[in-house]
């Protein structure tokens, strides 16, 4: 098993394998990566926007998180305007700590017993509607020969109107 798999497995995160088909582990401004055999890495790079493409620029938040992964011990690898990289020690209770608040990556759920067969149960009932919906649209389609939905548009842009 991998660096970053028993550092995901110990923090209980998602890992997934990126377009070079390393394994990371993805969060919402960032990623935290293997920088070497003993240490990992944490990108921080804010999210693309439909106003901005490139990512929100954010230097204040990418200086305090810098700031605050230096005093932990963590080593500044890259050092942009508004976005970086830092290695750290996966051992390191504190850079790891750091290191998943800066990447925003959020742990898998645990769920209790109770939660479990509450979810099981919501599940059961949307599939009995879903096949009883199925049951009551099934003649409909064989009588038009095809399935219709309820409103169909009419005109350009004027809204829905019923059939």
């Amino acid at each position: 098993m991998s660096i970053i798999e028993t550092f995901a497995e110990a923090h209980r995160l998602h890992t997934k394998l990126d377009e070079c088909g390393e394994r990371i582990i993805p969060g919402k401004q960032g990623q935290i990566h293997e920088y070497s055999d003993s240490e990992l890495g944490v990108m921080f790079m804010m999210p693309n926007t439909d106003k901005e493409p490139w990512g929100r620029w954010c230097p204040k938040l990418w200086g305090n998180f810098r700031r605050a992964a230096v005093a932990a011990g963590m080593i500044v690898r890259q050092n942009a305007d508004s976005e970086g990289c830092l290695s750290f020690d996966p051992r390191s209770r504190a850079q790891s700590k750091l290191a998943i608040q800066i990447a925003r990556v959020r742990p898998k759920k645990v769920l209790s017993e109770e939660q479990k067969a509450v979810m099981a149960s919501r599940l059961a009932l949307a599939r009995q509607a879903r096949t009883a919906n199925q049951q009551i649209l099934a003649p409909e389609a064989q009588v038009a020969g095809q399935l219709r939905p309820p409103f169909r548009r009419q005109g350009h842009g004027t809204g829905f109107y019923p059939s």
